[in-house]
C-alpha cells in the first residue's frame, strides 16, 4: 500500500532545510509509528521525499522549501493501517513537526492507487547497494553501482536479504538481470557522512514475479527505511 502525505509549513513562508535531511522525515515516521517503529529492526518499507518545483538543491541546503511531498510503501497491510491512523492523528491535532527553519503539520493524507507490475521503474529517492565482500567503509568500496563489476550480483544479494528479514523466509530466484536505462551515479550526505549510490530508470528482468512486487512495495535495496530506493512503476517502454 502507497500513501501520500503532504506537510506543508506552518505560517505559508519558504524555509531552507539541511541536505542531510532524512533523519528529520524518520523522527517524524518514529512520531507517525510509535511503538510500531521499536518492533522491526530491518524497516519494512520505504518513504521518498520531494520538496516541490519551487525548491533550489544546493550544496548545503535546499532553498525555498514550503510543502513537502512525503511518500510511503509498504506491503504489509496492518503497518499500512497504522501508519494512516497515525498520520492522521497528527492532522487532527495539528502537530507541527521541524524540518530546517519550518514547522511543518499535515495538511492531508491520500493512499495512492499501486500500478501494475511492468518491470520497468525509476527512483523516486536514490537506491544504495551493498557489494559483496567490502573491505572498507568507503563509498566507493561499500557501496556499488550499475557501472561497477559485481552490481548485478550484489543487487540481487540485497534483496534476498531483506525479503529473509522482512518476510521471514527464503525466495527462490532462478533469472536476474538489470538493465540501467537512464541512470546518475549519486553522493548523499546522511547522519554527517556520505552513502553511494544511484538514481534514474531502469528494468528489471526476473521469473519471480514475487521480487519485483517486493522491490515495488518495500524498496530496493538496503536502507530503504532511512529514505532511499523508492521506486515507481514505469510502463513496459525502454
Amino acid at each position: 500500500m502507497r500513501f501520500l502525505l503532504k506537510l506543508r509549513n506552518v505560517d505559508g513562508s519558504h524555509v531552507r532545510v539541511g541536505i542531510d535531511y532524512r533523519r528529520r522525515f524518520i523522527s517524524l515516521l518514529k512520531r507517525i509509528l510509535r511503538e510500531e517503529y521499536e518492533k522491526k529492526r530491518t524497516r519494512p518499507y520505504a518513504f521518498a521525499v520531494y520538496f516541490g518545483r519551487e525548491a533550489k538543491i544546493g550544496k548545503d541546503f535546499v532553498e525555498g522549501v514550503r510543502n513537502i511531498n512525503f511518500r510511503f510503501s509498504t506491503g504489509d497491510s496492518l503497518l499500512a493501517v497504522k501508519f494512516y491512523n497515525g498520520a492522521l492523528t497528527l492532522k487532527k491535532q495539528r502537530a507541527s513537526h521541524s524540518i530546517g527553519e519550518g514547522k511543518f503539520i499535515v495538511g492531508w493524507i491520500k493512499q495512492e492507487r499501486e500500478k501494475e507490475l511492468t518491470g520497468v521503474f525509476k527512483t523516486l529517492s536514490p537506491v544504495i547497494v551493498e557489494r559483496i565482500g567490502f573491505s572498507s567503509r568507503k563509498p566507493t568500496d561499500r557501496y556499488v553501482i550499475p557501472s561497477e563489476e559485481g552490481f548485478e550480483e550484489s543487487m540481487l544479494e540485497n534483496i534476498l536479504r531483506r525479503y529473509r528479514n522482512v518476510k521471514g523466509k527464503d525466495l527462490k530466484v532462478k533469472k536476474f538481470a538489470f538493465e540501467g536505462l537512464k541512470i546518475k551515479e549519486e553522493f548523499i550526505k546522511h547522519y554527517g557522512g556520505y552513502l553511494r549510490g544511484f538514481i534514474g530508470k531502469f528494468k528489471i528482468v526476473s521469473d519471480s514475479e514475487e521480487l519485483l512486487r517486493f522491490i515495488y512495495q518495500y524498496g530496493l535495496g538496503l536502507r530503504t527505511g532511512q529514505g532511499f530506493g523508492y521506486l515507481e512503476v514505469e510502463d513496459g517502454e525502454a
